[in-house]
């Protein structure tokens, strides 16, 4: 049975659409740093692990923790948390270029801004 034009040309923009956004799922994948997926299965149960997360005591966001802690207690509380924390030895579960992944993707999450301060979102006078 003969298809119509409008019926294969509907079609074929349908693949091409689908085409373009299994390329953007691609890039935005390629994109996401690989110590954000061991945060998104390991912590954010717990730890706020998004860029510019809250301030928050306890648990603390990454990106607190980012801008308070430098790299080596990062790592070393990864692996060895302090005794009163509730927080799991990751040595257990994860390899030492896994740890070494996850304190890179702390350090380049950006701060949250802090309260009352000015931002660049904020309306001009």
């Amino acid at each position: 049975m003969p298809r119509s034009f409008p019926a294969v040309f509907a079609a074929a923009l349908a693949l091409a659409a689908g085409h373009a956004a299994a390329e953007t799922d691609e890039t935005a994948a390629a994109e996401i740093h690989p110590g954000a997926e061991i945060a998104a299965e390991l912590c954010a149960r717990c730890h706020d692990i998004s860029p510019g997360g809250a301030f928050r005591q306890y648990p603390p966001s990454f990106a607190a923790i980012g801008v308070f802690r430098p790299a080596s207690e990062i790592r070393w509380r990864i692996v060895t948390p302090p005794l009163h924390v509730s927080m799991p030895q990751m040595a257990w579960f994860l390899t030492p270029e896994a740890v070494d992944t996850m304190v890179d993707f702390i350090a380049t999450l950006d701060p949250p801004p802090l309260p009352g301060a000015e931002t660049d979102d904020a309306p001009a006078d």
